[in-house]
């Protein structure tokens, strides 16, 4: 799995107003970043994800994930959102921070295992508040990171 760095973090305007725009929005950014070579065929693999169950978390956060031949190398990505959106989270809440976990066909659980890390991570006031808190680019890849790694 890629480790989160600066490029992929990203501050989602005004203009991304629902889910799929949020999915469309940071699967376009992976691209740019060089994990997803077709962002169509990306987007259908999380949101034909998403259609199996919502993937939003409770307290403002999602957990989008797809895997696909078309994506390149696994990635994980976090945004902050200016104004939240309906995700049909498990909490009912709207959703204004979202990770996104991308993964290559025949990928191993490697997935899974930070899916389930970064569940466990959300249970916990004080990360979320740092997450919410952070301001800047670098302030969040360092709580995440901080946060991944203990």
């Amino acid at each position: 799995m890629a480790i989160l760095t600066q490029n992929d973090v990203c501050f989602l305007d005004e203009s991304v107003t629902t889910q799929s725009d949020v999915i469309r929005r940071m699967v376009e950014l992976a691209s740019e970043a060089g994990y997803v070579e077709d962002v169509k065929r990306a987007i259908q693999a999380v949101e034909e994800r998403e259609r199996e169950g919502t993937t939003g978390f409770g307290k403002g956060i999602a957990i989008p994930h797809g895997k696909s031949s078309a994506i390149r190398r696994a990635a994980l990505l976090f945004a902050k959102l200016a104004k939240p959106v309906d995700w049909n989270s498990l909490d009912g809440g709207p959703v204004d921070m979202v990770f996104l976990i991308l993964v290559p066909e025949g990928a191993h659980s490697d997935h899974l295992r930070l899916l389930s890390q970064l569940a466990r991570k959300l249970m916990h006031d004080e990360f979320v508040v740092a997450l919410r808190e952070a301001q800047s680019a670098d302030t969040l890849v360092e709580v995440i990171s901080s946060a991944l790694e203990g």
